[in-house]
């Protein structure tokens, strides 16, 4: 049957002599398109191409065989109608051998056939991933030896600064992601050139050129722009009838300072300058009669400004942290690590280059560089041809370095010639060395536009592979959509989804997919557009969106748990509680009678869902899939997780490992340990006990005690055994018994032991001269071990998993490694990098089972039925934590490190580095929320759990009913993809259907199916004393009474089951509190601050904690509580009083020592100072005092009670003045300025006035802190 194309498609698919960039959307098609494109090009027209002269580039090796066998499948086709055209017979020939491939089978080919240009082994193989971790590593201990032993006092320091204070692995994972960011570059040394380069400018106005610099510029500009859109909002709403008129006056004036900013990007002063002046006065009081402003407009306005406010300070905080002078000094500072770091990164370079050489093997990354080195030339030996192309094409090939720059070469115009067109399937997901070989064997540098590029930017999720989707948005952006060289032709129509489907998506990332922080807008172009027939049915509400979420909030805490839940215990619960609610609603879509029905292609009707149309997806299965399905095990609902994890955590796999381990060193324990306690020793608990016990009883302490010692000995001992036992046998027949019992069990535990080691030596010799997957396979055979797995629950999945072991070992064996040494290593080195296989696959039944899998492995399949579950887990932010920031573009950020002072802070590169990357990430996340969403036919299910949802809704609330875009500065405020839900999608609305359940609801479900099992229908009839007779007649009057009374029974039962604690909320109450712990409430999130650094020798940890701040604080604490102000003090007093006290014996001398002389003497000189000296000499300064007050829980803001919590504290100082009093907090901390220490104590001082005046009766006039660093401030 003809396909119908749309008008789109038809114009992807004739589309000639151009190049042409296809935008297809989730569900278009893009495929089928491409395939079709294909098979024109090669079937149709007057003169039809070869298929060799297409290039076809596919992201996977599964892709490029699919699309060979579709295309085959075609051609076969029209064999059969025109069987004695020769075009096509040839063409059927040409298939098997076309270059349908991905990029790296392409770059492999090129090497192969043009080797003798490269300085390698024509008989070169490409490395096994486990091989080249092998390789990397012991490349990598021999650098970091050699620069141990020569690298000199800057490699020192280096390590000083990055080192984790324990070991030095982390040297190693920074050099590492250098060299792969290197590598991700066209020209690797080039990229270490351009970091050096920038490393050296020093002037400023060379460094604001910079890239970093100017992603700052153009990041303050885009934050300032949606100030300005904010405040006129709520400048707009203070005109209305209603609006709070005198509001008007402060909101024109952070208007000014907004554009201001916006303004002022390029030059640092400027937009210093502008920032500091941003300033809010404090809005004007509005009096006047009640209804002359609406209070809800005023809150609008309060509320915009609040969130503009909070945004400001942030971005202060961030890149306003110190004077532009000081910013740029610390960066110099941290120059030199770099340098070392870079050199590092490219000598492992080299070293590694050398020993791949050495082996004859090449790695991934070689493949496409040593492609390019082929494609092209030193620039001074470039073709005629070459010289003639386009500066700006050039430009965009070159990589510049020290040594040399290269341009297309004559391999490259030869390929460049011998294909008509070039095809790119999942163009989004490219990198910039992809893009430069294909702009090197394209027609473009001859004018001959012949690149055709598909792809989706939204569904671009592969940004941890360093895929770039800005190369598809630069072509977005620049190719025209009218007929032209160079064209773009969108593909939004989606034949996949229902229409509710789709309009349930549209409407989310109308609101949140925007140019500003996904890098598109998220239009009517890029919208989908329902294009898939289905048949008409009654009943489509059933499949309508949903939104599920569970309440966390109700559980108590034990009172043995913090407040703050340890973040993997919380994560286990909502996991738990999350699955419990999606097996609910699977239970009842499937529902033999009133499940959810769907359409079933092949049998061309409607049915009811089954579990094989059921899929869950998860951001991350590691952790997730397990306890999914656990719960929906216990449900009685089949499931199975498709992932990459887990493979060598399996018992069976980590057995034979263990055994290959004992093989290999038997005096190692843990592995020795679980190979006597595995079926191949079969030793007992208990018998381990004696083994280790009578080794212990006999062990010269100086010899070595391990585990193979002590197994030896028993194994090898002689005579008879001695009894230990000093129990008083009441006969000597007993005492016969119980020896001779035990020596019986001690003889049967030597023979095991024997045979063992018997076995085991024998594999050892073995060893020497069988291949690693031949000795598996004597393991398995000669132990019988595979046998018994087999016999073993799962036992298909565990012979998989074992058989899949015995592959690994045949492709060890194809390494330049060899022995059961380096084959554990091999495998200890793909457990360390996460390259693991997932369980082997075990054939189901189709339609049996629900799948669990990644949303990445989701990507392009589809299922009828869709849960995208877990989306209050808060997004993975780890990448921006570490003390070095590596980014492809802006290279190198690091921590402003100072060894002596041994302290640390950030750089301007570094938190322009972090927010960038933040952002990326962000961007990357909505793609990948995309590609979730996108995945269902018939029904879309999105769950969550979240602690108080309530409050998280109604923090969202405001936004969600607003219409357009969302403000950029808004969209990053989310945590989790449960936050962009919430704030682009209003509870009441008419495309996704919000439900809300609880713990409680989900215990009263869970009873009720109890009761239900529990209480069945044969058991009630016997309770009820029915005939068995009577089983069927429900009808007999007998029946019916029983039937009631059963019925009352049952609701005895369920309400003695659903008994609820009326005061459940208040088991979470604290019953005393410390100030100390309530001072939090005030914090707002702040710049990062200066800290010890974490790389301490031990012995000089005491030292180094002992004169940390807290002891600092105290000790001033104590110097001022015994500071006679009532009497003036001299300096030479004040510089003398703390050694006083020390000789004293008032406080210890090294604490005294903590305290200056000139610090106490700017305090007695303030006019506070004064006021406390004027106080304290009539008797009215009192000091440490002591309290313990009750308040109202609700009053603390989480709880919802009238239960009273004691609050406990020491008030430093207070005075009385004119009766009233004036209360003084003396602070020793290090901030950048007073602002942040009144967010940090404004509750602690709350809670300190609240305290004094209950305590005296009068009112706290005044409320001070008193900073050693900033003076008094006013709280």
């Amino acid at each position: 049957m003809a396909v119908n194309w749309t008008r789109e498609q038809k114009q992807v698919i004739e589309g000639r002599e151009k190049s042409l960039l296809v935008s297809a959307a989730a569900g278009s098609g893009k495929t089928a398109v491409l395939v079709e494109r294909i098979i024109q090009m090669i079937t149709e027209g007057e003169n039809p191409k070869d298929i060799d002269r297409l290039l076809v580039m596919t992201f996977t090796r599964a892709a490029a065989a699919e699309m060979r066998e579709r295309i085959q499948a075609a051609i076969e086709k029209k064999l059969e109608s025109e069987p004695e055209n020769e075009h096509l017979q040839q063409q059927a020939v040409l298939v098997q051998f076309a270059q349908i491939t991905t990029i790296d089978s392409f770059c492999l080919h090129v090497m192969r056939e043009h080797f003798d240009r490269l300085d390698i082994d024509p008989a070169f193989r490409v490395g096994d991933e486990g091989e080249m971790l092998l390789m990397r590593a012991d490349v990598m201990d021999g650098l970091l030896e050699d620069y141990y032993r020569d690298g000199g006092k800057r490699y020192e320091e280096f390590v000083d600064a990055y080192a984790t204070g324990k070991a030095d692995g982390g040297i190693a994972e920074y050099v590492m992601q250098v060299y792969n960011f290197a590598q991700s570059n066209p020209w690797p040394d080039a990229w270490y050139e351009k970091c050096r380069e920038e490393l050296l400018l020093t002037e400023q106005g060379e460094l604001e050129q910079t890239e970093w610099m100017q992603f700052l510029w153009r990041d303050i500009a885009l934050q300032a722009q949606e100030w300005e859109i904010q405040l006129r909002e709520a400048w707009e709403i203070c005109q209305e009838t209603g609006g709070p008129m005198p509001y008007l006056p402060m909101i024109e004036e952070d208007l000014r300072h907004a554009e201001a900013v916006c303004g002022a990007a390029g030059s640092f002063e400027t937009i210093s300058e502008a920032l500091e002046q941003f300033t809010f006065s404090r809005l004007a009081a509005i009096r006047g009669k009640n209804g002359e402003v609406d209070p809800e407009k005023k809150a609008l306005v309060s509320d915009c400004r609040g969130r503009v406010k909070k945004a400001v300070e942030k971005l202060k905080g961030e890149y306003l942290f110190a004077s532009p002078e000081q910013m740029l000094t610390d960066m110099e500072a941290g120059k030199e690590r770099i340098l070392e770091l870079l050199e590092l990164a490219q000598e492992f370079g080299r070293r590694f280059r050398a020993k791949k050489k050495e082996k004859n093997v090449v790695d991934f990354h070689d493949l496409e560089h040593f492609a390019l080195e082929i494609l092209t030339e030193p620039e001074s030996e470039c073709s005629e041809a070459e010289e003639t192309s386009s500066a700006e094409e050039t430009d965009q090939m070159q990589g510049k370095n020290a040594w040399t720059v290269r341009v297309p070469g004559t391999v490259a115009d030869e390929l460049a010639v011998q294909y008509d067109e070039i095809l790119v399937d999942e163009y989004q997901d490219s990198n910039l060395v992809q893009e430069t070989l294909i702009q090197c064997i394209s027609g473009e540098r001859f004018d001959r536009p012949n690149v055709f590029m598909v792809g989706d930017v939204k569904q671009s999720i592969y940004k941890f592979r360093l895929a770039r989707p800005e190369l598809f948005l630069e072509k977005y952006s620049t190719y025209t959509s009218e007929e032209s060289a160079h064209q773009k032709i969108e593909l939004h129509q989606n034949f996949r989804s229902r229409d509710h489907i789709l309009e349930s998506i549209n409407a989310i990332f109308y609101r949140i997919m925007t140019e500003k922080l996904g890098n598109i807008s998220y239009t009517e172009d890029a919208a989908l557009h329902p294009g898939a027939a289905f048949e008409e049915r009654d009943g489509l509400d059933e499949l309508k969106t949903e939104l599920l979420l569970v309440d966390l909030s109700v559980q108590p805490q034990k009172e043995t748990e913090s407040p703050e839940l340890d973040d993997e215990a919380a994560d286990y619960t909502a996991r738990e509680l999350e699955a419990r609610m999606i097996a609910g609603k699977i239970r009842e879509m499937t529902d033999k009678e009133r499940g959810i029905t769907i359409w079933d292609k092949e049998l061309g009707a409607y049915r009811r869902a089954q579990y094989g149309d059921i899929v869950i997806l998860l951001r991350s299965v590691s952790g997730w899939a397990e306890e999914f399905i656990e719960v929906l095990a216990t449900q009685g609902i089949p499931a199975v997780a498709e992932s990459r994890t887990g493979y060598f955590n399996t018992l069976e796999v980590e057995t034979v490992l263990n055994l290959l381990a004992v093989i290999d060193n038997p005096m190692q324990d843990i592995p020795l340990a679980s190979v006597l306690k595995s079926p191949f020793g079969g030793v007992s608990d208990e018998e381990m006990a004696w083994i280790v016990a009578e080794h212990k009883a006999g062990v010269d302490r100086s010899r070595d005690a391990g585990l193979y010692r002590a197994v030896v000995e028993y194994m090898n001992e002689d005579g008879p055994v001695k009894s230990n036992d000093e129990s008083d046998e009441s006969s000597i027949a007993d005492v016969f018994r119980f020896q001779k019992n035990k020596l019986i069990q001690k003889n049967n535990l030597r023979r095991k032991l024997q045979k063992l080691f018997t076995l085991l030596d024998t594999f050892r010799q073995e060893a020497v001269y069988l291949p690693m997957h031949e000795l598996l396979y004597r393991i398995y055979d000669k132990t019988g071990y595979y046998r018994y797995v087999s016999a073993l629950p799962g036992g298909a999945g565990r012979r998989g998993n074992l058989d899949m072991l015995v592959e690994k070992a045949a492709a060890y064996e194809a390494t330049s490694y060899r022995g059961v040494f380096h084959f554990i290593r091999y495998i200890e080195k793909l457990k360390k990098y996460n390259t693991d296989f997932g369980e082997a696959p075990v054939a189901d039944s189709e339609g049996t089972v629900v799948r669990i899998m990644s949303i990445h492995k989701s990507k392009g399949l589809e299922f009828p039925i869709v849960f995208v579950a877990g989306m209050g887990k808060n997004f993975n932010k780890q990448d921006t934590r570490g003390k070095l920031l590596i980014d492809a573009d802006l290279g190198i950020g690091t921590d402003y490190l100072d060894s002596e002072k041994r302290i640390k802070g950030p750089t301007l590169k570094k938190n322009v580095m972090k927010r960038r990357m933040e952002l990326e990430a962000l961007g990357e996340e909505l793609r990948v929320l995309y590609v979730a969403l996108t995945r269902a036919k018939e029904k879309l299910i999105l769950t969550a759990s979240s602690r108080k949802l309530e409050d998280r809704i109604a923090k969202w609330s405001a936004v969600a009913t607003e219409h357009g875009a969302i403000p950029y500065t808004i969209l990053t405020l989310a945590s989790s993809y449960l936050d962009w839900i919430l704030m682009s999608i209003p509870e009441k609305n008419p495309w996704i259907s919000y439900q809300m359940e609880t713990l409680s609801d989900q215990i009263d479900r869970e009873i009720g199916t109890q009761i239900r099992q529990t209480l069945s229908r044969e058991w009630l009839r016997w309770l009820a004393g029915e005939d068995s007779h009577l089983s069927n007649d429900e009808n007999h009057p007998n029946t019916q009474n029983r039937l009631e009374n059963i019925r009352q029974i049952e609701s005895i039962i369920s309400s003695n089951y659903h008994f609820q604690y009326p005061y459940l909320d208040d088991l979470s109450l604290n019953t005393k509190m410390s100030v100390s712990e309530l001072k939090k409430k005030g914090m707002e999130e702040e710049e990062e601050e200066m800290v010890f650094l974490p790389t301490l020798p031990v012995f000089m940890e005491k030292e180094q904690e002992e004169k940390g701040g807290a002891t600092r604080g105290t000790a001033y604490h104590r110097v001022l509580q015994l500071l006679p102000f009532e009497r003036a003090m001299s300096r030479q007093e004040l510089n003398a009083f703390p050694a006083k006290l020390a000789a004293e014996g008032r406080m210890d001398a090294e604490a005294a020592a903590l305290v200056r002389g000139s610090d106490l003497a700017k305090l007695t000189a303030s006019s506070l100072g004064k006021r406390m000296q004027r106080a304290a000499a009539a008797g009215k300064l009192y000091r440490e005092k002591q309290f313990v007050i009750g308040i109202p829980a609700r009053e603390m803001g989480d709880w919802d009670s009238d239960e009273r919590i004691l609050i406990q504290g020491i008030i430093d100082a207070f005075f009385e003045e004119d009766g009233k009093l004036v209360l003084v907090d003396y602070k020793t901390d290090y901030v950048e300025n007073s602002d942040i220490l009144i967010r940090r104590y404004e509750a602690q001082v709350r809670y300190y006035t609240r305290a004094l005046e209950q305590m005296t009766g009068k009112r706290v006039a005044e409320r001070y802190l008193y900073s050693f660093r900033f003076g008094a401030i006013e709280v």
